[in-house]
Order: structure tokens, then sequence, then C-alpha cells
């Protein structure tokens, strides 16, 4: 068998887009355990003298999290035993060398954490913009905010980690195909998102090879490692333009906070289950965006004053979902959360 056109790899690697969208199909249980072409996610060339230099990757950009300092500069953190203190955004909502991807030969490369730093500079802007209450967004604004949305709900540790679980869920569908009917084949397809007419037309390939040959490629891809370059965990990020699709047919309203209130953000800023419910997500510790589904589609951001139980709703959605901590521009206000 040549390496690279086994069946149960290269189709589970071309489904992994559906596969980890955090619209319909993930669950809780598994968190602890691209239109935007500018962001890519396939590795160095063979043999290429790719640049790695990068071990601190942060899964919230830097420039996000400091949108919620408070009036004298400094950033506060609230771990989850509780304490209280200063933090710096270099030193939190990271992980090292969480974006290194690898060749072949398993030479590492900053290609991809190179690729989201470009893309973290234009959404800067985009942030600093839409952070004036006076700025009069426009069409192309909405679309680069369902974009930034979008790739960070696909580029969370959680989601990445649960790319090398969810992959090795469907590589046993497929190597099991001869053991299903075309309708039990199709249902547990389903469960990864996958349609059903892409369904049938996968069955139909699996049951034309033997199932020997599908049993040995699941062994394939059982025994990968999770940074192997044939399935690599940053591969989740092919979901992206599946999620800022959704994104853009729902109603998004900009909130503003009062000067009284603030919004906090944990580092697990948007749900990783049923977006397509809608949800919130603070931008800065005056303005968040609420997510809302409708049948209309909606060409404009809408902006309005958020309320004071809009408010607490969000900070303490952003506080139970954090995984290691909660930030915001005062001690005081993070005391406050339960």
């Amino acid at each position: 068998m040549t390496r690279g056109a086994h069946p149960a790899l290269s189709t589970a690697r071309a489904m992994l887009g559906s596969m980890f969208v955090p619209l319909k199909h993930s669950s809780p249980s598994d968190r602890h355990l691209s239109d935007r072409t500018d962001v890519p996610t396939n590795v160095p060339k063979l043999g290429s003298m790719s640049k790695f230099e990068k071990a601190n990757h942060h899964y919230v950009p830097q420039h996000w999290q400091r949108n919620f300092r408070g009036a004298n500069g400094h950033l506060f953190g609230r771990l989850r035993n509780g304490e209280i203190k200063v933090v710096s955004s270099r030193t939190i909502m990271q992980e090292d060398y969480l974006y290194t991807v690898f060749d072949e030969k398993w030479n590492p490369s900053d290609s991809l954490e190179d690729a989201l730093s470009v893309v973290e500079a234009r959404d800067a802007k985009l942030l600093q913009r839409l952070h004036n209450p006076g700025y009069v967004s426009t069409a192309d604004d909405r679309n680069h905010l369902c974009a930034l949305l979008a790739l960070q709900a696909t580029r969370h540790p959680d989601i990445l980690n649960r790319g090398a679980k969810r992959s090795r869920e469907l590589g046993e569908v497929l190597a099991n195909s001869h053991s299903y009917s075309l309708d039990e084949f199709t249902a547990r397809m389903a469960s990864f998102a996958v349609s059903e007419a892409d369904a049938h037309d996968c069955y139909i390939v699996l049951r034309s090879r033997p199932r020997e040959q599908l049993i040995a490629e699941l062994t394939e891809l059982t025994d990968l490692s999770p940074q192997a370059y044939q399935l690599p965990p940053q591969d989740a990020l092919r979901a992206k333009p599946l999620v800022e699709a959704q994104l853009k047919s729902m109603e998004l309203w900009l909130l503003d906070a009062p000067g009284t209130e603030a919004f906090v953000l944990g580092d697990t800023p948007i749900p990783q289950s049923d977006l397509h419910q809608g949800f919130s997500v603070p931008l800065s510790r005056s303005l968040a965006v609420l997510a809302r589904p409708t049948q209309s589609i909606q060409p404009l951001l809408s902006r309005r004053s958020a309320t004071a139980s809009e408010i607490a709703e969000i900070n303490q959605t952003q506080a139970d979902n954090a995984l290691h901590v909660v930030i915001g521009p005062s001690a005081a206000l993070l005391n406050a959360i339960p």
C-alpha cells in the first residue's frame, strides 16, 4: 500500500472540516480528557528549511487580552484556584508549540504560527475600530468579525486535542464499513456532520476495498503520533470556513457596556458546542458580541447598550467556560463573579 493514498487516512483528513465544527455535534465531555486562505494548515514541504524559533503560542491573541486592561494599565486574572492577581498577556492563554507543524522528516516549522500572527495584526485593527462607539461599521467589518470569531472557535487547544480523538473515531467507522448497511453507515457518519450524499459516496468507495486493507489502514491511523504530518491536530483549523458560514447566517449585535460596568474574558471565549443556538463573547472590557439565530440575512452589525443583566450573564459564562484563567480590568470585578 502506498503511503498517503490510504482511503481511511485520506478520507479522514478530507472530512476534518466537518468533524471539528463546534456547531451541533461537540460534546462537553470531550473538553477535559478556510476561506481565509492566509491561515494555512498545510505542513512545510519535504526537506524544507523552515524557520523554527517560536515556542510561546497564544490561543487567545495578546491584542485581544490587552483590551481588558484597567484604566491604570493593569490586567487582572482569576485562576482556577480562586487566586486573583495581576497577570501578563505574555504568559497566559498560551501553550508552548501549540501551532508547530512538522513535515514527513519531522522538521518543525513556525509557518502556521507566523501566518496566525499576520492575521492577528489585521484582527487587532478591526477590534480597535469597533471599540469606538461612534464608529459606523460596514459589511466588510461584519464579515471580518465572523472570520475572527470562527478562527478563535477552531484554534483552541481543546478543539485541537479533540481532533485526535475524533479522527480516530472516524477512522474506526471507515475501517469497519463492511460491517454496516448503507443506512447504518450513513447514521454513524451523521455524528461527524457528514452529509447523507457524502456518506453514500464514501460507503461505495470503502466497500470496494478489501476489509483487511481497511483494518491495516486503521492500525496505521491509530499508531500515528499526535503531531504526525499525515493527520496533525492543527487540521482542526480546516473547520473554520464552516464555522464562519454559520456565523454569517446569524444575527450579530455589538453590545456596549455602560461606563460603570465592564466585561471579562475567559481563556475559552467561545462555547465549544451548539454555536447555532447563539452565544456571546466579549471583545474588550467595554464591548461584546451577541450572536443569535435568525431567519433573515443581516448585512450589517447592529449595536446597542448592554443591560446590567446581560453583562452579568456574559461574565458568568466566561467564568464558567474558562479552562485556566479569567481576566478583567479589576480584582473587584473578578471577585464579584460567583
